[in-house]
């Protein structure tokens, strides 16, 4: 398939900020480092290269104020369905998507997703993503990764009988006893980084879809806000390098 430039593209920094948080109420605004936990992801899309309209993706009228004192666009609020505890990224993904086309003729060529709980995020991480993105027309998404700190293959699940099943089965279950080095290496998604076309966003109601290109960050640690510790550790990490 044939893309424009890169550099002519509409890229869309997609900031999610729902309200409801229930883990740590209103924890897409609380300070971080001097700033609203939000701002800092919205700093992340100003300072891409690539980035060229960045929306906040929110049902919630107080985040959309913050969002917007701090350089984030809200044309909208998120619809209530869209932000339960229990709706996946493509939900919000695609209602902005198909909104900004239906209400400012605005089609986005790329989405890259910029969740406020991630809010170290280095700038080269994005821009390279997404020229690896357009690099590669036939994926349809890319990710970052991390390599797992503890193997699935030595995992178990519980069954519908009293006895536990491996979570991947093996010939024989004396293998799940075996060093972690047999194994072949696994990864997980840390956050960071998520990209993806935008047609195909809408096409198969998807942030992912299934040709998924990886965007390795080796052993970088995980750094995601979850709790009150989280805010402080990550604080201090922002503080020892400068930002």
């Amino acid at each position: 398939m044939d893309r424009k430039p890169l550099s002519e593209m509409n890229v869309l920094g997609l900031v999610p900020a729902r309200g409801g948080s229930k883990g740590l109420p209103r924890k897409n605004i609380i300070p971080l480092a001097g700033r609203p936990l939000l701002a800092h992801s919205i700093d992340h899309g100003i300072e891409s290269k690539y980035v060229n309209k960045i929306v906040c993706s929110t049902d919630d009228q107080e985040i959309a104020d913050v969002a917007r004192k701090h350089g984030a666009e809200v044309p909208f609020l998120r619809p209530a369905e869209l932000a339960t505890d229990d709706q996946d990224d493509s939900g919000f993904t695609t209602h902005a998507i198909q909104w900004l086309i239906d209400n400012q003729g605005w089609h986005a060529d790329m989405v890259i997703l910029l969740r406020p709980t991630s809010p170290i995020r280095e700038i080269h991480h994005i821009d390279r993503a997404l020229e690896m993105l357009w690099e590669n027309p036939d994926a349809h998404s890319i990710v970052s990764i991390v390599l797992a700190e503890k193997t699935p293959y030595k995992m178990f699940r519980q069954s519908t009988s009293k006895f536990l099943k491996p979570l991947i089965e093996h010939d024989r279950w004396e293998q799940m006893n075996s060093a972690r080095q047999v194994y072949p290496d696994v990864f997980v998604l840390n956050g960071i980084i998520h990209a993806m076309w935008a047609d195909v966003a809408l096409r198969d109601n998807s942030t992912l879809s299934y040709k998924v290109l990886p965007y390795d960050m080796g052993t970088e640690p995980m750094l995601d806000i979850d709790s009150l510790d989280d805010f402080d550790n990550i604080a201090k990490l922002l503080s020892d390098s400068g930002n």
